[in-house]
């Protein structure tokens, strides 16, 4: 794939994963398959929503718990794409998204400990990061999952999810395969 077609899916991507989340729970609806991914997915949920309900007094605690989960959470990631050759242009993509988090979880948390930015700043990035999180493990983690079960087991993984009732996918652009867009 070319630079252009490769910026051409990053940017696509990112256009399609960000959507609004009023609160981010773990439920099987985000299960990919991938045991020890679906765990570090898990932990997500839990840091970042002590995030988004943290206080004055448990910011800056709550910002280090996240910074030091999203460091070990995507350098695992980033192993499993070099151990099992993930193809590189999906993993740059992957990759620069990892990145632009960090950078903006890095600098919130610089901010914030020399009080330049107070408890909205950080309960924004909290609910920034609850909005990008459905959208990357949808797209990117569950391409990743299915990669590393097709390389490690021969196949993919059969996810079941309990207790759903209606599980909502990102609209891909297409009105006719929006089930907003029909509603409407």
């Amino acid at each position: 794939m070319s630079n252009l077609q490769s910026n051409d899916h990053h940017v696509h991507n990112a256009q399609r994963t960000a959507r609004h989340v009023e609160k981010l729970e773990w439920n099987d609806g985000l299960l990919l398959g991938h045991g020890p991914m679906d765990d570090e997915h898990r932990e997500f949920v839990n840091v970042v929503m002590a995030l988004r309900y943290s206080t004055v007094e448990t910011a800056l605690a709550a910002l280090a718990a996240v910074e030091a989960h999203l460091i070990s959470h995507f350098d695992l990631e980033h192993e499993w794409m070099d151990k099992t050759a993930f193809p590189d242009v999906y993993s740059k993509c992957h990759r620069d998204q990892h990145d632009e988090v960090l950078a903006s979880v890095f600098q919130v948390h610089q901010l914030a400990a020399i009080g330049q930015i107070g408890l909205g700043g950080v309960h924004r990035l909290a609910q920034s990061l609850m909005d990008w999180f459905p959208g990357h493990a949808d797209y990117m983690d569950s391409s990743l999952s299915a990669w590393i079960n097709g390389k490690t087991h021969g196949g993919q993984a059969v996810v079941l999810r309990r207790n759903l009732v209606y599980e909502e996918r990102i609209p891909d652009g297409d009105p006719k395969n929006d089930v907003h867009a029909k509603a409407a």
